[in-house]
């Protein structure tokens, strides 16, 4: 038996959020295709390694008389006081039909639901798996040949952060592609991620558009390429904000640097998104394959009447009531996580509020300042006006001038020379 743990890849919408103002002040140079696809060129560019099948290791049940082999992992028979019951039949030497693989050991409690076909393989059978020390079910339904299957791995996180039920939908086609979707119950954001050649690149679209809008700046969807190997970003990144606006960053140095994308490029991750949701679409009704034998193996199990040779009535009987145990942190979390999303509507709505009373006095300014300005406008107008007339009556006065008339100057008696003698002087004029 073997389960996969939950992974959550990291994000870097908390960094693109904090350069929403800084891409904003910024005229970012467009980058061209080559540019852009870089980085996930070089990790595509690596070896592909397909991940090997499951070693056939067996374990001869301990409820068992007769031979009857069931699969079991190399990291369970090196445990410590490790054991192994099958509750089902057995044929031609190995488990058959529908029953539970339950292995035990000093530090580790895992059962299985599932259907053995007497072959020693059921990689293509439903099955639902329990690891009760990391509190995780998983249901799964394999392809027709590894490592194609359907899985959602559900687990209880009562960590110190407070009680969550994570849940992670994958479907792996068995071509290195991998897709899946990442949610928990008291959290808005999601995780869609798509893997490419058996995990050497993912592009992750981080969507946190269910949450309330306190801080427009903030962003709600957020894409990014990261190197699975040491799970960090790098390449380029974009990130959609709640008032609206889209950024594109290229990643140096761990750092996001304002650019403008070609569209062929934010064309190709749409893309990508796209091929997550049709990939996952039929996920749920695959599993319904799961939760059937699931819903009829506990019908067995759990009315009261059947029992495993050599193992306890509780052990056998843990996976019957095992959830129960998180029913009051679950009904608390649930709780506390309604009081955080009304208080987090609260602020949006006031915040919301702020931003119309903000909006409704920059336009009474601006409608003010408009009149101002058309004031002034108007009085510049009639000042040049009074100015034109003043003018024109200037121009008209100059225009209609003319010299005054200066008669000449005649001395007293006109013309003639009088002379006057007295003694022995005359004068004359």
């Amino acid at each position: 038996m073997k389960m996969r743990k939950l992974s959550y890849l990291v994000s870097i919408a908390s960094v693109v959020a904090c350069a929403t103002s800084a891409y904003a002040a910024s005229k970012p140079k467009t980058i061209s295709y080559q540019d852009a696809s870089e980085f996930e060129r070089s990790l595509l560019a690596k070896p592909a390694v397909p991940p090997a099948p499951p070693e056939k290791l067996y374990v001869q049940p301990a409820n068992k008389t007769e031979p009857c082999k069931l699969p079991t992992t190399r990291d369970q028979i090196e445990r410590s006081n490790f054991r192994a019951y099958w509750d089902g039949e057995c044929r031609n030497g190995f488990a058959f039909g529908l029953g539970r693989d339950i292995a035990m050991s000093d530090t580790h409690h895992v059962e299985e639901i599932t259907i053995h076909d007497g072959t020693g393989n059921n990689w293509s059978a439903p099955r639902v798996g329990y690891d009760f020390v990391n509190s995780m079910v998983v249901y799964a339904v394999g392809g027709a040949q590894f490592p194609a299957q359907t899985q959602l791995a559900e687990k209880m996180d009562n960590s110190i952060n407070g009680f969550n039920a994570l849940q992670s939908l994958s479907v792996d086609d068995g071509q290195g592609n991998g897709y899946i979707i990442q949610s928990a119950a008291f959290s808005p954001q999601r995780n869609f991620i798509l893997t490419k050649n058996y995990g050497a690149l993912a592009f992750k679209f981080t969507d946190n558009s269910a949450a309330p809008v306190v801080n427009p700046s903030a962003a709600t969807f957020a894409v990014e390429i990261i190197d699975p190997k040491t799970n960090t970003p790098g390449g380029v990144a974009v990130a959609r904000y709640a008032n609206g606006a889209v950024g594109h960053f290229k990643l140096v140095n761990g750092r996001p640097e304002p650019v403008r994308l070609p569209t062929a490029y934010t064309e190709h991750l749409q893309a990508k998104y796209q091929e997550i949701a049709t990939a996952t679409a039929s996920a749920n009704a695959t599993l319904q394959r799961a939760q059937q034998i699931e819903r009829e193996y506990l019908y067995k199990a759990c009315n009261g009447k059947s029992s495993v040779r050599g193992l306890n009535q509780a052990d056998y009987t843990k996976i019957c009531t095992w959830r129960d145990q998180f029913k009051e942190p679950y009904a608390a979390a649930s709780a506390n996580y309604q009081r955080q999303l009304e208080s987090l509507q609260q602020r949006a709505a006031s915040a919301e509020q702020q931003r119309q009373i903000q909006q409704q006095i920059t336009m009474q300014q601006y409608m003010l300042q408009q009149q101002r300005n058309q004031q002034a406008w108007n009085d510049l107008n009639q000042a040049n006006r009074q100015l034109q007339q003043q003018t024109q009556q200037t121009l008209q006065g100059l225009q209609s001038w003319q010299a005054p008339q200066v008669q000449p100057i005649t001395p007293p008696g006109g013309n003639r020379v009088i002379c006057n003698t007295i003694g022995t002087i005359t004068t004359c004029r």
